[in-house]
């Protein structure tokens, strides 16, 4: 672990940056390992009541089929949440601003060199559609001695930092309102964790946002102890949420997404036969 220059635990952004990640990511990594066997462990056979076999050709239709058929039907039934969950807070949120925003890939290429391809193939997108050089704006240690121009074009008028924060802020708020609206209809399924995960989100986006563009509190400048709050305060929101990922609602990505969806192509279309 690089030493820090100056830094301390008692100060926000050192802890976050240089106590903080590992533990994190320490945290996420058991907690996926527990749920990750916990569901291998409980998976049970399906009896096959009339086997049918169709085929290898089938088989690859059918596991298309099983991610692409829910997302039709949220298209066509719930447009709305289609709109706000899937393109504005997931496709254009928060999966191209984690991995994808120069910030973040400076940060992720500080800790893991090989992410450094990102920067190095310009597959990063710039915080406004104004820039197009991959650079740390922050006075703070650590930065990157790699810039590089982005591969993205005029696209940078829709893949910018500032465009995508505020849809992916919006969506959040909205599926807020969503959370709320069921839970005064009295649906079962809608937690107290739910609405901390979406509120523990919007609090990253928030200050990420505001560290990003230098702002705090509506200030239109700030002098860097302010700055280093607000970007250490981000910094351990995204921790916290790492670290809670495999205990919360946003664990559906492995679980519903993905090791679910694996499930219901064998069980269902493979083994039943199931068009």
């Amino acid at each position: 672990m690089p030493e820090p220059l100056g830094g301390s635990p008692g100060d926000i952004y050192s802890f976050a940056v240089y106590y903080a990640f590992w533990p994190a990511f320490a945290v996420f990594v058991g907690g996926a390992v527990y749920r990750i066997a916990k569901m291998l462990l409980r998976w049970r056979r399906v009896v096959k009541a009339e086997p049918r076999r169709r085929g290898a050709g089938a088989a690859v239709v059918g596991l298309i089929r099983t991610f692409i058929d829910p997302i039709i039907f949220t298209a066509r039934r719930k447009p709305h949440d289609f709109l706000a969950g899937l393109v504005a807070l997931h496709l254009l949120g928060v999966i191209p601003l984690i991995f994808l925003l120069g910030h973040h890939v400076v940060f992720f290429s500080y800790w893991f060199p090989w992410y450094k391809v990102v920067a190095e193939k310009g597959l990063w997108i710039p915080l406004s559609a104004t820039s197009s050089v991959l650079e740390l704006t922050s006075p703070i240690y650590p930065a990157t001695t790699k810039f590089t121009e982005t591969i993205w074009g005029p696209l940078v008028a829709v893949l910018n930092g500032d465009l995508l924060a505020i849809l992916a802020i919006i969506a959040v708020g909205f599926k807020l309102g969503m959370k709320l609206a069921e839970r005064l209809e009295g649906l079962p399924h809608v937690r107290l964790s739910d609405y901390f995960s979406l509120a523990l989100l919007l609090f990253i986006l928030a200050t990420g946002y505001m560290a990003a563009r230098h702002h705090a509190l509506g200030a239109e400048t700030v002098d860097v102890a302010t700055y280093r709050t607000i970007l250490g305060l981000h910094i351990l929101g995204a921790e916290l949420l790492l670290a809670l990922l495999p205990f919360s609602k946003f664990w559906h990505f492995v679980f519903g997404y993905w090791y679910g969806k694996l499930h219901e192509w064998y069980e269902v279309r493979v083994e039943k036969g199931v068009v």
